[in-house]
């Protein structure tokens, strides 16, 4: 387990979550702007975690040499990467109190040379824990991720032969207790997100191929149909990906979701060659008007009902798109007459015809929308495969 401490979860941060969730590392991230909490925070990782802090480098060697009773030396070696960054940027060296912000770190720390700016990064350990204090810049805490930190976090993982799976539909418990039943060659370890989960499995180096694949038929024959991909890809990248072979358009219409499975699929690099429209029709005047359902369909059966899903679909698919997706549903947060908070329907068609799912999800709005979400697009992998 990896601990990440910040005041902001800035798009640094969010690189080195990706990373670590790419790296197959479980991590725990903590935002706060509280210094009491911070160090609370740390004097329990450190018993037990790596850690990994982003923000201001002066500010967090602070907070962490408070926090433990280290002493903090001034370090000679980043002040002169420091006034070489700035003649090479060609800018005023900083003032020396601001110096002594940036080059004091805790005692036994050693500083990183900087590229992207002249808060060096620094590096220590403390309890046998490896300890990351990183600026926040996303291509300073890449080079310095890239570089040192994913070589040293994984040194466990050298020469072993790696595996990765995506799946889709399980809880974390369920996931946990479907991996402790495989072959004990191999080692397992998973996060789960929204019941979007990624499986890293490893094999001793000179595991024979015979055997990994025994153990690679045993995880498929486990959870079955739910693996939609044998790469670290995303429901989103795999639907534009799928989308693409066959050289599909897909458009959505979305009511619970509010427009989060088009976001989700703009937010993938070439989606614009397979997206062709999105509506999010909230109200049951907008799926009228701008689907074309008849105010009967959604008076006799309710805007949340697999029939309104249904015809959703169908007035995509009549504005000429391949395959279509669209979501019904109510989030609560409290009960709404008949139905119950949760509730959703997902339809998904092409001109083969329309298929509706139903669905339950418990949890407060946005998680129930999420849900809905990741379920959406597994649906449409699925229904593309």
């Amino acid at each position: 387990m990896i601990k990440l401490l910040t005041k902001e979860h800035s798009k640094a941060v969010q690189l080195i979550c990706d990373k670590l969730r790419r790296d197959g590392l479980e991590y725990d991230l903590f935002v706060t702007h509280s210094g009491v909490s911070a160090r609370d925070y740390l004097i329990d990782a450190v018993s037990k975690d790596n850690v990994i802090m982003v923000g201001n480098v002066g500010d967090c060697s602070t907070t962490f040499a408070d926090a433990l009773n280290l002493a903090m030396f001034y370090d000679t070696y980043a002040e002169k990467a420091v006034a070489e960054y700035c003649k090479l940027a060609k800018i005023a060296m900083p003032a020396q109190h601001v110096l002594d912000k940036i080059c004091t770190i805790p005692e036994t720390f050693i500083h990183y040379s900087a590229v992207y700016g002249y808060q060096c990064g620094c590096f220590g350990e403390y309890n046998r824990k490896q300890i990351y204090i990183l600026p926040d810049d996303k291509r300073e805490c890449e080079l310095l991720y890239d570089t040192y930190i994913s070589k040293n976090l994984l040194k466990d993982q050298v020469g072993k032969i790696k595996y990765v799976f995506k799946v889709f539909g399980y809880p974390s418990e369920v996931v946990a207790k479907l991996l402790n039943s495989l072959d004990k060659t191999v080692e397992s370890s998973f996060e789960t997100d929204n019941l979007d989960s990624r499986i890293t499995l490893l094999f001793p180096a000179k595991t024979n191929k015979k055997t990994i694949g025994s153990v690679i038929e045993q995880f498929k024959h486990l959870f079955g149909e739910s693996v939609y991909a044998d790469c670290d890809k995303s429901l989103a990248e795999i639907v534009v990906q799928t989308l693409s072979e066959v050289n599909y358009k897909i458009s959505t219409a979305e009511s619970i979701t509010g427009g989060m499975i088009a976001s989700s699929i703009v937010d993938v690099a070439g989606s614009s060659a397979v997206f062709y429209e999105g509506a999010v029709t909230y109200s049951s005047v907008a799926k009228s008007q701008r689907l074309g359902i008849s105010p009967h369909v959604i008076d006799e059966y309710g805007a949340v009902s697999p029939q309104v899903a249904k015809a959703m679909a169908e007035g995509l698919l009549a504005n000429g798109s391949d395959i279509v997706v669209t979501t019904t549903g109510y989030a609560g947060p409290d009960p709404s007459g008949k139905t119950p908070v949760g509730l959703s329907y997902i339809a998904v068609g092409n001109r083969a015809g329309v298929t509706v799912h139903k669905t339950m999800y418990a949890g407060d709005r946005n998680t129930i929308r999420a849900l809905v979400t990741n379920t959406a697009l597994y649906l449409v992998i699925k229904t593309m495969k």
